[in-house]
């Protein structure tokens, strides 16, 4: 059976990994978003890179090539850095810093339209879990917040502080009708509200980058 995660089509989303690949799908399908493009999912967010540079390079490079990144390492303007450095050699032509609703690059002759998502927001650093975590009831979250904290506190986490915030989604998630519930199934449960402005501005981009 085809991997649903693994579609190398015409035009086509890289994502960092299965998660990714789940979230964007329930938002998609929440939005009514058409289903004109493929879901690439990498690995790892180094892996994005060379599959983006791989993709653009081959003689039959796909007519469009969408990014969604977390932009925590080091951060937004270190993520988007790196992602010029890559496509340096290329004829594009890409802004100082991200369009905070998506940043779209034409295609020049024979290279792909191009469009990055970074996550949360193109503004903020962070990642996935930043991202739905504002898809949380915010009264629900804050208090997943402070027991994220308390716990910090009394030395009964062992979690990096870079995992923060995905301590605190699942703690979130933890406490729903069906608990533990994957961010994607919860975004289709709808215990992740998928019509929050930050998911109608990332799927008005899904529309404008492949439509």
């Amino acid at each position: 059976m085809k991997d649903i995660c693994k579609q190398d089509t015409d035009k086509v989303l890289l994502l960092e990994g299965k998660n990714d690949c789940h979230v964007v799908m329930a938002l998609c399908k929440a939005h009514q978003v058409p289903e004109t493009f493929g879901i690439y999912e990498c690995g790892a967010d180094t892996e994005v890179l060379k599959r983006l540079n791989a993709l653009i390079s081959r003689p039959n490079a796909p007519q469009v090539i969408g990014v969604m990144l977390d932009a925590d390492s080091p951060s937004l303007e270190g993520r988007w850095a790196s992602i010029k450095g890559k496509l340096n050699h290329y004829s594009y032509n890409l802004p100082k810093i991200p369009d905070q609703h998506g940043t779209i690059i034409k295609g020049i002759e024979d290279e792909p339209k191009l469009g990055f998502w970074l996550m949360p927001n193109n503004q903020d650093s962070g990642k996935l879990e930043d991202f739905c975590a504002e898809l949380a009831e915010p009264k629900s979250l804050e208090f997943a917040k402070e027991c994220v904290t308390k716990a910090e506190i009394n030395k009964l986490t062992t979690f990096q502080s870079l995992h923060l915030s995905k301590a605190i989604i699942h703690t979130y998630l933890a406490w729903q009708d069906e608990p533990g519930y994957p961010m994607g199934q919860a975004i289709t449960k709808e215990t992740l509200r998928p019509h929050t402005d930050i998911a109608i501005n990332f799927t008005d981009w899904l529309r404008c980058l492949f439509n």
